[in-house]
């Protein structure tokens, strides 16, 4: 018995059991159910208050572990599952983001990724940092990359030489490999795109729709 539980021991440590990673990250349009001012990075446990002060009511407050992959928290006393709680949760890079559709200093007003009668709270900026989109996509764009979101439209896909739609085209992407930002300048990115048959394409997409929709993502 002694052989068997030592040689149990050996096995597991030659072949550890792997588990896939837990991921939340939008795949369509509206997976990301409020695309508010920008995304908050946050730590847990995550404190949520009525009013940006340290004195104000707490609505919320969310605990997770990279470690388990279950975050632990409630929602009207209901626990909650991580695609309804994060628009971004990536547990192989420990990163885990909020929309934010509002910001003082030091604060921001964070909502959970929920359909009907989202959580919503102020959450210090201490641990946790707030990112416009524009932020966003320039930092995390340049380190991951980007892809397109499953439903955009054709015209979604179209480059422009310049950020408005009334300049002329420098043709669209296809199915890139890989989607790489220059710059950002308010719903538009300058891309570098290797596209179906390796071909490079360059020019101006509009990741962001005027009523606040996305139509990239980066691609943690």
């Amino acid at each position: 018995m002694k052989r068997i539980f030592f040689l149990l021991i050996i096995i597991s440590y030659l072949f550890p059991i792997c588990f896939a990673d837990i991921e939340v990250k939008p795949y369509y349009i509206n997976s990301i159910r409020r695309t508010g001012i920008g995304l908050t990075s946050i730590t847990s446990p995550l404190i949520m208050r009525q009013e940006p002060n340290d004195e104000g009511k707490i609505l919320e407050t969310l605990n997770f572990d990279y470690k388990t992959n279950k975050p632990d928290c409630l929602i009207n006393k209901q626990r909650c599952s991580i695609d309804e709680v994060f628009t971004l949760y990536k547990q192989d890079k420990k990163t885990a983001f909020l929309s934010t559709i509002d910001e003082t200093e030091n604060w921001s007003l964070v909502c959970f990724n929920q359909t009907e009668n989202p959580v919503c709270g102020w959450i210090k900026e201490d641990k946790n940092k707030y990112y416009t989109w524009s932020e966003f996509y320039n930092y995390f764009g340049k380190k991951y990359g980007l892809y397109f979101l499953k439903d955009v439209q054709k015209t979604d896909r179209i480059l422009y030489s310049a950020p408005v739609k009334q300049t002329n085209s420098t043709g669209s992407i296809e199915m890139a490999k890989h989607i790489a930002p220059w710059l950002v300048q308010g719903n538009w990115v300058l891309v570098k795109a290797l596209d179906f048959g390796n071909k490079p394409k360059t020019g101006w997409l509009n990741y962001r729709a005027n009523d606040g929709k996305l139509k990239l993502f980066v691609d943690f």
